[in-house]
């Protein structure tokens, strides 16, 4: 899975899932492009350095944008700067995300759409400005982070706004490799299951999702990244308009 000389556009990849996708594809040769609000990194695990400390670190070439992705024009200036600095942009990975707690008519209007406005528009606005530079190779990967949560619902109660999100996200990566698959542009989604990241708080949730996975272990960033990785590579290039599950058999128990 070589990536040497391309360049990748990872979204809220100062921490958690989106750090481990960004170190997983710079592993594989990749420069890497760090959108996201903050460049500091959250998990007690990931230590002090930053994501792309860490990028530069493997290998690599690095650089922060600071972006929201519910704005467009963060959004455009985040591509934009990676493909004026690397030449172009190869893949791009959409993992900012935030979640919320809510039965619909617990959930405020302000609330709704601020999840929508990072989990979904996030995805358009960053596919919007990355498409005229994917068209220009013959290897464009989109990477779309979903959840396991868009495809069964919510696993606890109370997640109408992020489930909602996360159905949109997945449907929004079938019909864009509809769209663009003509342009040797693969579009996929993958759906985490249960992982330690910022948005797991094992204190509390550890007992149920054991009791809920077939694995001995509950997973952890960087099994998202490893298959992140795969599906950004050549070896995944006849695989598009997918939503590949990574649970620990959660969907099967």
């Amino acid at each position: 899975m070589d990536l040497d000389n391309r360049t990748a556009v990872v979204t809220g990849a100062a921490t958690g899932i989106g750090r481990a996708i960004a170190l997983e594809l710079a592993e594989k040769g990749a420069n890497v492009v760090v959108g996201d609000v903050t460049e500091e990194p959250t998990l007690e695990w990931e230590g002090d350095q930053t994501t792309v400390e860490r990028v530069r670190a493997v290998g690599p070439e690095a650089r922060f944008v600071e972006t929201d992705v519910s704005d467009s024009d963060d959004a455009t200036v985040l591509v934009d700067s990676a493909a004026s600095e690397f030449g172009g942009v190869d893949i791009l990975v959409n993992n900012a995300g935030v979640t919320t707690d809510g039965a619909v008519d617990e959930t405020s209007l302000e609330e709704w759409r601020r999840v929508q406005s990072v989990n979904v528009d996030g995805i358009y606005h960053c596919s919007r400005a990355a498409a005229p530079h994917l068209r220009e190779n013959d290897s464009g990967r989109i990477i779309n982070i979903a959840s396991q949560r868009g495809l069964l619902g919510g696993a606890t109660d109370r997640k109408a706004a992020y489930c909602a999100s996360k159905g949109a996200a997945v449907q929004l990566s079938r019909q864009m490799a509809v769209d663009y698959g003509p342009d040797s542009i693969t579009v996929n989604a993958i759906c985490p299951g249960p992982v330690e990241s910022n948005m797991t708080d094992l204190a509390e949730e550890e007992t149920f999702i054991r009791d809920n996975i077939v694995t001995p272990y509950i997973g952890r960033p960087e099994d998202i990244g490893h298959v992140a990785a795969f599906l950004a590579s050549d070896e995944a290039r006849y695989i598009t308009g997918h939503a590949l599950v990574v649970d620990g058999g959660y969907l099967v128990t």
